[in-house]
């Protein structure tokens, strides 16, 4: 039987496919997050990249999580500096994540807390076909569906977290929600933040709009990027 290829709204013989996007069933399935930079983030992720949108720059010495110790560099004037070579090395991994999950059509949920930042974070998410939330949590929005919207509906296969805590310096219930539900986070982590519950953490300055700015950026580079893989997926007959 011939090869062919199933998009949503179409069926289009697989000879017809411009070569550059073309890739087979066997290839797309064994994808998987075990290469360690598998599109080439290497290049796009610098340190003076980072370094120009402050994400070295963490919160005073006297507020530092000790969870977050081994991410720091040093202080200057009492305030903690990240150590941009980790830094760039976990958002690397996490940029790497966001593709695989934007390539596989996956749903992504960006959430902040942050005032100065919403409508940054609400601008992207929109932009990239994704979804937002950037106002008080209720209460088992993950884990109580069917009560709280009179039914099952899709969670997100991810969520990107561009900062983790609260108004009142707590972490923010849907991670631990997300983790309930085995749904993988990514999270922009500060130095006074706890990364316990996500599954990839970016530790950076998750305070100043220009680092925010320049993450989002990141992240919607990676999804609208590769959303153009998710509809040139195979199926062999």
């Amino acid at each position: 039987m011939d090869k062919v290829r199933h998009p949503v709204s179409s069926v289009i013989a697989l000879q017809s496919v411009p070569s550059p996007i073309t890739i087979s069933f066997s290839d797309y399935i064994s994808d998987d997050l075990r290469t360690e930079d598998k599109f080439g983030f290497e290049s796009l992720v610098t340190v003076s990249d980072m370094f120009n949108a402050r994400l070295h720059l963490g919160h005073k010495i006297g507020t530092l999580n000790n969870n977050m110790k081994w991410a720091v560099y040093g202080e200057r004037l009492g305030v903690c500096i990240f150590d941009l070579d980790t830094t760039r090395k976990h958002l690397i991994r996490a940029l790497n994540f966001v593709a695989h999950v934007a390539m596989r059509a996956g749903l992504i949920l960006f959430i902040t807390t942050n005032r100065e930042t919403i409508f940054s974070v609400e601008k992207v998410a929109e932009e990239c076909g994704q979804y937002s939330h950037v106002r008080r949590w209720q209460e088992g929005t993950l884990t109580n569906t069917r009560q709280l919207f009179g039914a099952s509906i899709r969670l997100p296969d991810a969520i990107i977290f561009m900062n983790t805590l609260t108004s009142l310096s707590v972490n923010h219930p849907a991670i631990i929600e997300a983790a309930k539900m085995t749904i993988p986070t990514v999270g922009v982590v500060d130095s006074n933040s706890d990364p316990a519950y996500l599954t990839y953490l970016i530790p950076a300055n998750d305070d100043s709009p220009q680092s925010v700015e320049y993450l989002l950026r990141l992240v919607f580079f990676q999804i609208d990027k590769f959303l153009l893989y998710s509809t040139t997926v195979y199926i062999f007959l």
